[in-house]
């Protein structure tokens, strides 16, 4: 399971406690010898967080110390160490300042298209189509002509994560160093992205690292053959996807896949979330997706040379 944001330490109990009726929760170690070790076993659970929020120390941990229950942490250290936040929550703050139309408008100057080419999609797809150069140029110079600062600060410190890979229940894994879609990027910029967090982490924790999971995650949209092949040139071992699905001894160690809650589900909701793994990616929308897989047909795709 992964999760992001917590909004309230009430629903990550709830869903703990819902996931627990089904599962057994494992720690890092366990996958990792399920993978490369020949240890086996069934209907078990690893918990993961994305990115580093405040709200996994001040909501998700005590729950997950009341529960005796072990999680992953996955962060990038070039955007925690920058006091900066992560592109994405500053698009938060601009689409509610600025509205979608406006950003749209930009993302088409940026992608050298008509306005009206890129109307019909959403503003997340269309930042994914971007590099991560683009999307931060783009968010600042729109900030910049509205007079919007991005002074809320969503992420825990470099320090704070030391610390907590202290923690007898919290393993640190890397996310990249800034969160790009790494499937847009030049080799090299790539290679910096995965091998930076890889080394920085490194040093800011005093050990290997070999969890990473890719930023956004979709297999065949934001990481491929080329970003599990660098990861194994920097000793990574188990790289988690967002492609929805159980794992198994026939998985990819470089691409197992995960099922997410947002944070607002009820108990129902994640009973049936559990309930549809095997099939949740061919029953939800999936608009996003389809909007980036249809983009290369409505604007020129990026060049990752």
């Amino acid at each position: 399971m992964t999760f992001h944001s917590v909004p309230s330490d009430a629903f990550f109990r709830r869903a703990l406690e819902t996931i627990g009726r089904w599962y057994r929760f494992v720690e890092a170690g366990e996958v990792r010898e399920f993978f490369h070790g020949g240890r086996r076993f069934n209907n078990g659970c690893l918990v993961t967080f994305d990115d580093g929020e405040r709200s996994f120390a001040d909501q998700a941990l005590p729950v997950l110390e009341a529960m005796d229950v072990p999680a992953v942490l996955f962060v990038s250290p070039g955007v925690l160490g920058s006091g900066r936040n992560y592109w994405f929550q500053d698009l938060r703050t601009l689409r509610a300042e600025v509205g979608d139309d406006v950003i749209r408008q930009a993302a088409a100057v940026q992608l050298g298209v008509p306005a009206e080419k890129v109307a019909g999609y959403g503003v997340p797809a269309l930042m994914k189509s971007l590099q991560l150069e683009e999307i931060r140029h783009l968010l600042d110079d729109l900030a910049a002509q509205h007079g919007i600062r991005f002074n809320k600060r969503w992420n825990l410190t470099l320090d704070e994560i030391a610390a907590l890979d202290h923690h007898s229940l919290v393993t640190i894994g890397a996310h990249s160093m800034h969160h790009p879609i790494l499937a847009n990027e030049t080799d090299g910029v790539a290679e910096q992205e995965i091998a930076g967090s890889v080394a920085a982490l490194h040093a800011l924790l005093g050990r290997s690292v070999d969890l990473f999971a890719y930023p956004n995650g979709a297999r065949g949209l934001d990481f491929g053959v080329r970003e599990q092949q660098m990861l194994r040139e920097w000793g990574v071992r188990l790289a988690f996807a967002t492609d929805t699905g159980f794992f198994d001894g026939n998985t990819d160690p470089l691409a197992i896949p995960r099922a997410a809650l947002s944070g607002d589900e009820s108990v129902r909701e994640i009973q049936a979330r559990l309930a549809a793994v095997p099939v949740w990616d061919r029953l939800r929308t999936g608009r996003e997706r389809k909007e980036r897989e249809a983009r290369s047909s409505t604007f020129s795709a990026k060049s990752n040379h």
